[in-house]
C-alpha cells in the first residue's frame, strides 16, 4: 500500500514537472514568434530610441504599488536604465499582442520594439539586473 502511494506521488511529480517544462517551452516559442514581427500599427508605445524596459501595471494593482514599483525604482538608481510605465487597461491592444495576462509584468524591448524577454508577475531586482547585463544595458 505504501509503495502504491509512493508510485502515485512520483507519477504526479513527474507529470507536474512535464507540465512546467511544457509551459516554459511554450513561452520561449511565443517570445521567438513575437520577436520576429513588429508590433502592429497603433500599438506602439512612445519610447526613446534604444532598448527599454516596459512596466505593465494598473491603478488598482496593490502588488505593483507596494512591491514591484520600489524594486524598479532601486533598479533605475543602480543601473540608470529608464523604466516606462504602461497602464495595462489603457494599452489593451499592446497587452493582448504581447500575451500579458497578469500585472505586474515587465517586458524588455529592443530598438525595433520587439520583445527580448517577458517577466510575468513580480520580478526580483536580481533578475532585472541579470537581464540588463544580458542585453548590454548597465
Amino acid at each position: 500500500m505504501l509503495i502504491e502511494r509512493l508510485l502515485i506521488l512520483a507519477g504526479l511529480l513527474v507529470l507536474g514537472a512535464l507540465l512546467l517544462i511544457g509551459c516554459r517551452l511554450w513561452q520561449v516559442c511565443r517570445l521567438r514568434r513575437l520577436a520576429a514581427v513588429s508590433a502592429p500599427v497603433g500599438l506602439e508605445v512612445d519610447l526613446p530610441p534604444g532598448p527599454a524596459l516596459l512596466y505593465f501595471t494598473t491603478p488598482t494593482c496593490t502588488q505593483c504599488r507596494l512591491q514591484q514599483t520600489p524594486i524598479l525604482a532601486d533598479f533605475t538608481q543602480q543601473t540608470h536604465v529608464a523604466v516606462h510605465t504602461v497602464d495595462a487597461v489603457e494599452a489593451e491592444g499592446l497587452v493582448r499582442f504581447l500575451g500579458i495576462m497578469t500585472v505586474p509584468t515587465t517586458v524588455w524591448v529592443d530598438q525595433e520594439r520587439r520583445p527580448l524577454a517577458i517577466n510575468h508577475g513580480l520580478t526580483p531586482l536580481a533578475q532585472l539586473r541579470r537581464q540588463a547585463l544580458e542585453f548590454g544595458l548597465h
